[in-house]
C-alpha cells in the first residue's frame, strides 16, 4: 500500500511545481504518515484514485476468443512454417470473401501484418474494414485503436480507445485501451493527461507496473518540476523489472545531467556490458574513466570476498567438468591480466612439464600476473615478489579435496566484457598462458557444480521439489556437455546460456540437499532445458494451468494471448502481485539504437519495418526482419532478435511489436511478451507451483519432460 500512497503524492507533486525535499520526506515517512487519514483533512485529488489490494476476480478471468473460420485457421498454419511474404499474399485471398467471417478475419491479420511492413495506410484500410464488418467486436476496436496509434493519428487512437468503452468493461481491453491512450497523449505532448491515465494504471494493473513507472520517470525527467522525481520512478521500474533496459538508460543519462559521475559510471558500465560495440557508450566510458580514475572497477557492480566463505565442502565423487571461466555474454572465455588464489586448505602448485612447483599454506594468497615482457605468465607471494613464471599451463589443486579455493581481484583489459566477480571454487584451477595473458580453468566434480549453478538460477525457488527437479536438469546437461565436448580443452563456461557459475560462496543448505536428492537421476533423450517463468501455454505446448485454453496462432491470436489474463491457476503466479515481468512485459524501444545494433551487421539505414518471419507452433518468434532506408536484415536466431531490440535483455521470443511511426520512419518499438527464455524445457516458475500443490520432482520432472526417458544411474532402470 506504501508504494501507491507515495506514488500519488509524488504525482500531485510533479505537476505542482513541489520541492524534491518534499518528496524526499515523503520517501522517508512511514506507512502511517498520511495527513488525510489522520485528520480528515481531503486528501489530494491524485491520491483518492488509489487502491489498497488488485482486484483478482478481474485480473484471472480471460474473455479472449481464439477461434478462427476454417480457410484463416489453415492459412495460420501455413504461416508458422512457410515464408512470410506468402502467409500475407495467402490472407490477401480471403479479403474480400463473400463470408462476412471469413472476410472480418482476414483483414484484422492483414492490419497487424501491414503494419508490421511498413504500410501505414494499408493498414488502417484494413482495420477500418474490419470494423465495419465487426462494430461489436472490442479486440477490432483495441486493435484499430493501436494501429492509429502506431501510425502517428494521436486524436484518432484516443477516439478509438474511448468508444471500446462502449463495447466492453472488460479488464483485458479497457487496460490495454487506458494504456494506449496513456501513449496518445505522451507522444502528442500532453504529458499531464498522460501520467493521469498511467497513475491509473498503476494501481489497476500489475502486469503493466514497470513500464507505468518507466513512463511516469520519462515524464518526470522531461517537466521542469518533475526531473528530481524522475529516478524515483525509474527505481520504482527497475525494482520490479530488472530487465527494462530503457529505464536503465534513461537513470544513466538523468546521472550525467545531474554531473554525478560515480553512478553515471554505474549505470553506462551496466549498458555497455551489454552492448559493448555501441560508440557512444565506448566514449561514455572512456570519459568516466578518466574522472573516477585507476580504481574504476571498484565501483562496478562485482561482488568482492577477502576469504573462502564455504571452506570445508566435502566431494560427491561424480563425472570431472573442465569449465572457464570469466567467460564474456559471446560464451568466449576472457584472456586475464591478473587474478589472486587463496586456499582455505593446503594448495600445491604443479606444472605441465615442471611438476610440483610450489606448496601454498591454507589462506596464503598468490597473484598470477602476466608479464608482457617476457610473455609468459608469474606467480607472485603477497609483497610481489616472483615466485616463478611460466609460458604453460600450471595448476592450483588442494591436498584434500574437502577445502575449496577462491579466485580474487581478477583483471582484464575489458574489465565489462565478463562479470570479474571473486568466486570461490571446488576442485583444481588451471592457468592457461595465452599470447596477450592468461585464462582459468576449473575442474570440478558434476555433482559439486551443481547447488553452485542451482544458486545463480533458482534464486526464486524455494520448495525443495522444484530445486531437485533442476538438480536433474543440470545433471542431465552437464553430462551432454561433457559427452559433446569431450575433445575440447573444455566443457562449458560460467556463463552458458545454460550454465551461469557465480561461485559455490552463493549456496546454502538446501540446494546442496535438492543435489543431493537426486544424485542418481538423470535425462534421457531430452533437451535439458529450462526457464524461469512460463505463461499458460509452453513452446511444446504443455500447460501450466489445469484449464485449458483454446489458444491456436495466428498473427492476431498471438498479440490476444499476449494481452489476456493469466488464469488464477497459473502455475507460475507469482506470490507478489506486483512481481509479474517475468510473465507479462511491456518495453519500449528507441528506433535509432535499434538501427545502431543492426549496423553492426548491416547499414540498413533508418528503421521503417519489423517483420517477424518465422514462428513456432505456439507462436514465438524465431527470425525477424528489419527493413530500412539503404536496405533489409534478418536475424538467424531469437537471441539475434533480442539483441538487437534490446541489448538483449527482452526477456522471451514470444511477443508482438507495434512500431511507432514519425511519417515513414519508425520513431520507438513497443514490445508486448508473455514468459522467459524459448519455453523448452522445466519452467522453474511452474514447477514452483506444482511443488506447491504436492507435487513431488519426478512428477515435476514427468510434467515437464513428458516424452523424456528417466535413467536412474544406480539401478540402471529407466522410465
Amino acid at each position: 500500500m506504501r508504494n501507491y500512497v507515495i506514488l500519488g503524492i509524488l504525482f500531485t507533486f510533479l505537476f505542482s511545481g513541489a520541492s524534491a525535499q518534499t518528496v524526499a520526506a515523503v520517501q522517508e515517512a512511514p506507512d502511517t504518515a498520511n495527513p488525510s487519514a489522520q485528520t480528515g483533512a481531503k486528501p489530494a485529488l491524485a491520491a483518492t484514485r488509489f487502491i489498497g489490494n488488485f482486484n483478482e476476480a478481474v485480473l484471472y478471468n480471460s474473455v479472449m476468443d481464439y477461434s478462427l473460420p476454417d480457410g484463416i485457421k489453415a492459412i495460420s498454419q501455413k504461416c508458422i512454417t512457410g515464408d512470410a511474404d506468402e502467409c500475407y499474399i495467402a490472407f490477401k485471398t480471403y479479403e474480400n470473401s463473400e463470408d462476412s467471417k471469413e472476410a472480418a478475419a482476414a483483414n484484422l491479420e492483414l492490419a497487424l501484418l501491414s503494419m508490421q511492413r511498413g504500410r501505414t495506410k494499408q493498414a488502417l484500410r484494413h482495420i477500418e474494414k474490419t470494423v465495419s464488418l465487426t462494430p461489436e467486436d472490442p479486440f477490432v476496436q483495441l486493435t484499430h485503436g493501436w494501429l492509429l496509434l502506431g501510425a502517428g493519428k494521436y486524436k484518432k487512437a484516443r477516439k478509438a480507445f474511448d468508444d471500446l468503452f462502449y463495447l466492453t468493461a472488460d479488464f483485458e481491453y479497457t487496460s490495454s485501451a487506458k494504456l494506449g491512450t496513456a501513449l496518445a497523449w505522451y507522444l502528442s505532448g500532453n504529458k499531464e493527461k498522460s501520467a493521469t491515465e498511467l497513475q491509473y494504471l498503476y494501481t489497476s494493473n500489475p502486469y503493466a507496473i514497470s513500464f507505468v513507472s518507466y513512463m511516469l520517470g520519462r515524464i518526470a525527467s522531461e517537466t521542469k518540476n518533475g526531473k528530481k522525481l524522475a529516478p524515483v520512478f525509474l527505481q520504482q521500474s527497475l525494482s520490479h523489472d530488472e530487465k527494462n533496459y530503457a529505464a536503465a538508460a534513461l537513470l544513466a543519462q538523468l546521472a550525467e545531467k545531474e554531473k554525478n559521475p560515480l553512478h553515471a559510471w554505474q549505470y553506462y558500465a551496466t549498458l555497455y556490458s551489454l552492448d559493448p560495440q555501441n560508440e557512444q557508450l565506448t566514449k561514455k566510458m572512456q570519459q568516466y574513466a578518466q574522472e573516477i580514475g585507476d580504481k574504476s572497477i571498484d565501483y562496478l557492480f562485482y561482488s568482492r570476498l577477502e576469504q573462502p566463505i564455504v571452506h570445508v565442502m566435502p566431494s560427491t565423487a561424480s563425472e570431472p567438468v573442465r569449465m572457464a571461466l570469466y567467460a564474456n555474454r559471446a560464451h568466449q572465455p576472457q584472456t586475464l591480466q591478473s587474478a589472486a588464489v587463496m586456499g582455505a586448505g593446503t594448495v600445491k602448485i604443479t606444472g605441465e612439464k615442471l611438476g610440483d612447483i610450489l606448496r601454498v599454506p591454507a589462506y596464503v594468497e598468490k597473484t598470477v600476473a602476466f608479464n608482457p615482457q617476457t610473455g609468459g605468465v608469474d606467480v607472485k607471494d603477497t609483497r610481489g615478489h616472483v615466485e616463478f613464471s611460466s609460458k604453460r599451463p600450471f595448476t592450483f589443486a588442494l591436498e584434500k579435496d574437502k577445502y575449496t579455493l577462491l579466485v580474487r581481484n581478477v583483471r582484464a583489459e575489458n574489465i565489462f566484457a565478463a562479470d570479474l566477480s571473486d568466486k570461490e571454487l571446488k576442485g583444481s584451477l588451471t592457468v592457461v598462458p595465452m599470447q596477450n595473458g592468461f585464462e582459468l580453468r576449473n575442474t570440478v566434480s558434476a555433482e559439486d557444480l551443481i547447488p553452485a549453478l542451482l544458486a545463480t538460477q533458482a534464486q526464486n525457488v524455494k520448495h525443495n521439489a522444484a530445486l531437485t527437479a533442476l538438480a536433474v536438469v543440470f545433471r542431465s546437461a552437464l553430462a551432454k556437455a561433457v559427452k559433446e565436448h569431450a575433445d575440447q580443452p573444455y566443457h562449458i563456461t560460467d556463463n552458458d546460456e545454460t550454465f551461469h557459475f557465480g561461485g559455490i560462496n552463493l549456496i546454502f543448505k538446501d540446494l546442496l540437499d535438492a543435489s543431493k536428492t537426486s544424485t542418481s537421476v538423470r535425462l534421457t533423450q531430452a533437451r535439458a532445458d529450462f526457464y524461469a517463468a512460463c505463461g499458460v501455454v509452453t513452446a511444446e505446448d504443455i500447460k501450466n494451468t489445469a484449464s485449458k485454453p483454446g489458444y491456436i496462432f495466428s498473427p492476431a491470436n498471438v498479440t490476444k494471448y499476449i494481452l489476456s489474463n493469466p488464469p488464477a491457476d497459473l502455475y507460475s503466479r507469482p506470490h507478489d502481485p506486483t512481481q509479474w515481468a517475468g510473465i507479462k512485459w511491456i518495453y519500449l524501444y528507441d528506433a535509432k539504437e535499434i538501427a545502431a545494433r543492426l549496423a553492426y551487421q548491416k547499414d540498413i539505414g533508418k528503421l521503417r519495418a519489423i517483420t517477424p518471419v518465422r514462428y513456432t507452433p505456439t507462436g514465438r518468434v524465431l527470425s525477424v526482419r528489419f527493413e530500412g532506408t539503404k536496405g533489409s536484415y534478418e536475424t538467424q536466431t531469437p537471441q539475434e532478435t533480442a539483441f538487437i531490440l534490446s541489448a538483449g535483455t527482452m526477456r522471451s521470443n514470444l511477443f508482438d511489436i507495434v512500431p511507432l511511426y514519425k511519417g515513414k520512419n519508425i520513431k520507438s518499438v513497443l514490445v508486448r511478451g508473455y514468459d522467459t527464455g524459448l519455453g523448452n524445457g522445466l519452467c522453474l516458475g511452474g514447477a514452483e507451483g506444482l511443488a506447491k500443490q504436492g507435487a513431488d520432482y519426478m512428477a515435476i520432472i514427468k510434467y515437464y519432460f513428458p516424452q523424456a526417458r528417466i535413467l536412474n544411474t544406480k539401478t540402471g532402470t529407466v522410465n
